[in-house]
């Protein structure tokens, strides 16, 4: 479904984004945009559930939405999702005239209501997030990979102050999302010995689908 599949991009797009902003000489707060743009909150969540409630045919994302997409990692982005973030941004630029909000906190916001949509729980969120002014395509290569041991990952997540409650949730975006078969195909190849690279009965139903 289109719907589930954008709510993991979006998980995936607020990672990516935390990768290359930073915060406001203030700091993060829920108040950030109390004066500056108060609907905010209310915008992010009505293109979201328009999104919940339909597919919507893709579109040519504006020369804003290019940069980061076109990172190695993000290739696999949905057009949907993507589509999603742009209508979000157009329309607080145009509500809330010169007080600009970052497409990062965009991205967190529509996590959140995305998360909520799918029947998770609805949580606060911390605003004051300022876009680079550049791409910094270094940075996003520096996301895990599908073949990062159990180690790796929890002292990645570890580095970057979140635990492996994190790390869990964080990776169950493909829950409700997809995984692309041609990144751990290869341990369907190693065999199922003693120790195989993956469940074989979950590997059987992965194969089935």
């Amino acid at each position: 479904m289109a719907s589930r599949a954008a709510a993991a991009v979006i998980v995936l797009l607020a990672l990516v984004c935390a990768a290359h902003s930073a915060a406001a000489a203030g700091g993060l707060s829920p108040d950030f945009y109390k004066k500056a743009c108060p609907q905010l909150d209310q915008i992010v969540a009505f293109h979201v559930a328009e999104t919940f409630r339909a597919s919507r045919p893709a579109s040519s994302a504006s020369s804003s939405m290019t940069a980061s997409p076109r990172a190695g990692p993000n290739k696999t982005l949905r057009r949907v999702a993507l589509d999603l973030i742009e209508r979000i941004r157009n329309t607080v630029h145009t509500a809330c005239k010169d007080n600009k909000v970052s497409c990062a906190d965009i991205t967190v916001l529509a996590t959140r209501e995305a998360v909520f949509k799918d029947g998770g729980p609805r949580f606060d969120v911390a605003h004051g997030r300022r876009d680079a002014l550049v791409p910094a395509p270094a940075l996003i290569n520096k996301l895990t990979g599908p073949s990062f041991p159990m180690p790796l990952l929890i002292q990645f997540f570890k580095d970057r102050g979140l635990n492996v409650a994190d790390l869990v949730a964080l990776s169950g975006a493909h829950t409700f999302g997809v995984a692309h078969c041609s990144l751990f195909e290869d341990r369907f190849k190693a065999g199922f010995g003693p120790n195989p690279p993956i469940d074989p009965k979950f590997a059987t139903i992965l194969k089935d689908k």
